[in-house]
């Protein structure tokens, strides 16, 4: 096995995901000494090769998925929730989301399907529990998800097969916890781990 270093100028990774249909990694670096973060589409083998490179004035990027011809990213920002860019065209094609009302944290995961976009907000600060942010892939705002008994989301994923939304915590002991739709309502179930 060769093990290979890549040393990057820009400061520490925030985010990454990997293209699955093609050979590109997506990384996102926090703020560098212009206030802006940087999201670039690099060679999956030559992680120094760089195809697209994108300034963004947010003030984190906290996660990457990709699904379809886009990628959607999560923000830690003042008036922004994410973004969704295109693959292939990511210098001129972009649309950004709008925190909803009523939403006081920053996401710290995105999980999309077809035509759905969800924004985990982890219910980290005082007075406030994790919700879950639905919009549509094109930024529309569906509802915000309340799941008024959990804290301290740090991520999920969502089953492309029921459309279940899992998330775990990071509170001890940690929670796995199932969202799921019934009758057009959402509902949630919370099982201790450990």
């Amino acid at each position: 096995m060769i093990k290979r270093n890549f040393n990057f100028s820009e400061t520490k990774i925030t985010a990454s995901e990997v293209d699955e249909s093609s050979s590109y990694l997506w990384l996102a670096f926090a703020k560098n000494d212009e206030g802006n973060c940087l999201l670039k589409k690099v060679s999956a083998f030559q992680p120094d090769q760089v195809f697209y490179s994108i300034e963004i004035a947010v003030d984190e990027i906290t996660a990457i998925k990709i699904s379809g011809s886009y990628i959607y990213l999560a923000y830690n920002d003042s008036t922004l929730i994410g973004a969704r860019y295109s693959l292939t065209s990511p210098l001129t094609s972009s649309l950004d989301f709008n925190i909803p009302s009523g939403i006081t944290e920053s996401p710290v995961d995105v999980a999309v399907d077809n035509t759905t976009l969800y924004y985990l907000i982890p219910g980290n600060t005082s007075g406030n529990n994790t919700k879950v942010v639905e919009l549509t892939t094109t930024g529309t705002f569906v509802e915000t998800i309340d799941l008024s008994t959990i804290i301290q989301a740090k991520s999920f994923a969502l089953d492309s097969n029921t459309g279940d939304l899992w998330t775990v915590t990071y509170t001890s002991p940690a929670n796995l916890v199932r969202v799921y739709k019934t009758g057009g309502v959402w509902g949630y179930t919370s099982t201790i781990l450990g």
